[in-house]
């Protein structure tokens, strides 16, 4: 059953019912992690980024390594949490299978990912890198954009990140989807209002166009988390 309402972290609670001395992966964590957990959770961070991993404070174990190919262990983590991860991957089903051997039964795995199925995650698929970098210098108004370590980072939105192909994915690995809800795109300040204005008038007209099927601004994101069914032994690629 999809639950609708409640933060993320407060249905993770309930979902757990009471585990204790939890093992908990942040994949892709950079140099912050962007999901509260509980005070007694063993924390590990993996990051292909040595400068991020060694920043983040918050870890008691850093893997260096990329979630695509690294040989997570089976059946090891109660939690694993993806942020705004997967649109960075060149195979994000890799990940996806990496995290669905590596969880315990009964374990959750919680993804937060932009939207590919939206006109801002289009445009950002089918758009170079340098666009992306130039769009946040100049229109945005970030000077140090696309430099080493400051965002845009690379992306390339594979459809695999969707949400109807995660869901699908999640029912071939016996993932019960346990929450999902679209979130809304936090705009930036640009530096001119009338492409703010031009933004959301293409956004409306698209998505009219397209009868719905390309989200507006309320649909850039989502969250999702899968639980893994208690005594599953599956291991499917």
């Amino acid at each position: 059953m999809e639950r609708q309402q409640g933060s993320l972290e407060s249905i993770v609670e309930t979902l757990l019912n009471g585990r204790k001395r939890l093992e908990v992966l942040d994949a892709g964590c950079g140099a912050a992690s962007h999901f509260s957990h509980r005070s007694d959770s063993h924390l590990v961070g993996i990051d292909i980024s040595r400068e991020q991993l060694e920043k983040n404070t918050a870890l008691h174990e850093r893997i260096l390594g990329d979630v695509q190919e690294y040989p997570l262990h089976q059946g090891q983590y109660d939690i694993i949490t993806c942020w705004d991860v997967l649109e960075h991957l060149s195979k994000p089903k890799l990940a996806l299978n990496n995290f669905a051997q590596a969880i315990k039964n009964g374990g959750l795995i919680v993804l937060a990912s932009p939207n590919v199925l939206s006109l801002r995650g289009l445009l950002t698929k089918f758009t170079p890198h340098w666009i992306h970098v130039w769009y946040y210098r100049f229109v945005v108004g970030l000077k140090d954009a696309g430099k080493p370590g400051r965002y845009p980072f690379e992306s390339y939105h594979r459809f695999a990140m969707s949400p109807p192909a995660i869901k699908k994915f999640a029912r071939k690995h016996n993932l019960a989807v346990e929450f999902f809800r679209y979130n809304s795109w936090d705009h930036p300040e640009y530096k001119y209002r009338l492409f703010m204005i031009a933004w959301r008038a293409t956004n409306k007209v698209v998505h009219t166009l397209s009868f719905g099927a390309i989200g507006t601004d309320e649909f850039q994101g989502f969250q999702i988390i899968l639980r893994k069914a208690p005594g599953d032994r599956s291991n499917r690629d």
